[in-house]
């Protein structure tokens, strides 16, 4: 009896330690090397305190992961954070061209038998700000991969399992969903606007979300995953630029009037943006 009490007791102080030291570690700015295991794979990550309104996390090309959060947040929110991210962090550091050639990976050595197609296919993907399951279902017989929505999850029929094949099978699906937004809300700004760019390409270039100029609208299928409100927040302050509309006054009296939360929407994309994966 007494042994359990003083096991609970050394745990409790070392918790207390971890706690102090993360927390001096804080204030004197440091960057933190931390870690967690997810299916098998473990995943490194380095957290740096600044004053920042969000956590937020960015997988650089060398397949670092570097995660910011705000002063006095406590290291298990953080972590919980990052736990939350797994699938899109893990398929962005795959997707790096240096994964596989041993340069700056966060894979596990012990973790060779997991291949990149294994990790190209996330588990759930978002679709207008919802989390829908991804369910495959094997046709010998399917022509074509063909993806739809069916009951609150994304089914996939397909005769092939190349998970690069049906990854770009929902990449395409996205494409044509923001193609169609987009031109909706083109259509519903005419009024509003005097310049609408005419022409609208997709990309799934992770370098461009969305940029547009007079004549063309370059939008990635990652738009797909923002809430209505957000899609609106973002091609109406990029309608206003086109426009040359730099009259605060103008501008906030436009974008109450389409987007009466527009805030909201500018907070949803500052806390998400990194963390948009397909």
């Amino acid at each position: 009896m007494y042994k359990q009490t003083n096991n609970c007791y050394n745990k409790n102080v070392v918790l207390r330690k971890t706690f102090t030291l993360y927390t001096q570690q804080e204030k004197r700015g440091k960057i933190m090397k931390l870690s967690f295991d997810y299916k098998g794979i473990k995943v490194t990550y380095y957290l740096t305190y600044k004053k920042a309104k969000a956590i937020s996390i960015k997988v650089t090309e060398e397949g670092r992961v570097n995660v910011i959060a705000p002063l006095g947040t406590s290291v298990f929110s953080v972590m919980d954070k990052v736990k939350g991210n797994a699938p899109w962090i893990i398929n962005e550091i795959y997707a790096k061209k240096n994964v596989g050639e041993g340069v700056h990976t966060n894979v596990h050595e012990n973790t060779t038998n997991v291949s990149k197609a294994e990790i190209k296919l996330l588990e759930q993907y978002m679709y207008s700000g919802k989390n829908y399951k991804l369910e495959i279902v094997s046709n010998a017989e399917a022509e074509n991969i063909k993806v739809k929505m069916v009951r609150g999850k994304f089914v996939v029929e397909t005769a092939t399992d190349s998970t690069v094949e049906i990854r770009n099978a929902l990449v395409e699906w996205y494409k044509q969903k923001v193609k169609a937004k987009i031109k909706e809300r083109y259509k519903e700004y005419g009024s509003l606007f005097g310049t609408i760019p005419a022409e609208i390409e997709l990309t799934d270039d992770n370098s461009v979300l969305f940029k547009a100029d007079a004549n063309v609208t370059t939008a990635n299928a990652k738009m797909g995953i923002l809430p209505g409100e957000v899609i609106d927040y973002v091609l109406v302050s990029s309608l206003c630029r086109i426009n040359g509309m730099t009259e605060e006054d103008t501008v906030k009296t436009l974008f109450e009037e389409i987007i009466p939360n527009y805030e909201k929407s500018k907070q949803w994309l500052e806390e998400n943006k990194a963390q948009l994966a397909l």
